[in-house]
């Protein structure tokens, strides 16, 4: 299969490599760039604990996060471990069910003031336990001006990965200001908070039940193996399921 990915680098790449490991073609295509937000006002101190969503967040704030190596450190998602740990930053834990489950855990560790280092487009979140949790924006996704060759590059592709609320929406803007007919185009996305984010009006929308790659490819191949996936909208207006 065909796999359009537009999200920026480095995580473009990493996401072309679980795809053609699992026997797809990608192609990519970065709609964005990221840039590091200074993190000179941030301060440690009264914090018990450090969030991560995003590699991203630890490459914008490495400088932060090694002067800081005494504040554990909990990440959503092994891809932002590796990014930890390719920057020689040390997670205290890691987990993959989101920042909900993570929070918990910091919690049950004993964590009452958490940081969370977090990109200017992150969604909003309100823990649902008793925790304090600060957010800090370290990084900025920005849009490009829509390629020339968009056309053709969705044109041909089986399926376009979005990873996030804003690609969802810059990539159906993109869309819609070179007239491709949005119900020849097939998407895969992180949540159903993306695909509503896209409008209505695509061929199919295919959603992981985890906002990761593995997830996403699962999700994907149960789809085209069996017709389903945990959800798939079809032609249905945005806010549907």
């Amino acid at each position: 299969m065909k796999v359009l990915i537009i999200r920026p680098q480095p995580g473009a790449d990493a996401t072309a490599q679980r795809f053609r490991a699992a026997g797809h073609v990608p192609t990519i295509m970065p709609l964005f760039e990221i840039q590091s937000v200074a993190t000179t006002a941030i301060s440690a101190s009264g914090y018990d604990a450090v969030l991560l969503t995003s590699g991203n967040a630890v490459r914008a704030a490495e400088g932060f996060l090694k002067a800081n190596a005494h504040v554990p450190i909990y990440a959503v998602g092994s891809a932002t471990a590796r990014a930890a740990e390719k920057s020689a930053i040390t997670t205290f834990r890691v987990g993959a069910a989101g920042i909900d489950a993570l929070a918990e855990v910091a919690v049950q560790d004993g964590h009452k003031r958490l940081l969370w280092l977090a990109g200017e487009d992150h969604s909003i979140w309100q823990p649902r336990l008793q925790v304090t949790v600060d957010t800090h924006i370290v990084y900025r996704s920005v849009a490009r001006q829509t390629p020339d060759d968009f056309n053709a590059a969705v044109a041909g592709s089986d399926l376009v990965v979005l990873h996030s609320s804003r690609a969802a929406q810059h990539f159906a803007a993109c869309c819609d200001e070179v007239n491709i007919l949005r119900h020849k185009v097939a998407l895969a996305t992180f949540s159903d908070a993306i695909a509503r984010n896209t409008g209505a009006g695509w061929s199919i929308c295919i959603i992981a039940p985890l906002p990761n790659d593995a997830a996403l490819l699962e999700a994907i191949q149960t789809h085209y193996r069996t017709g389903q996936a945990d959800i798939i909208l079809r032609n249905k207006p945005e806010g549907t399921t």
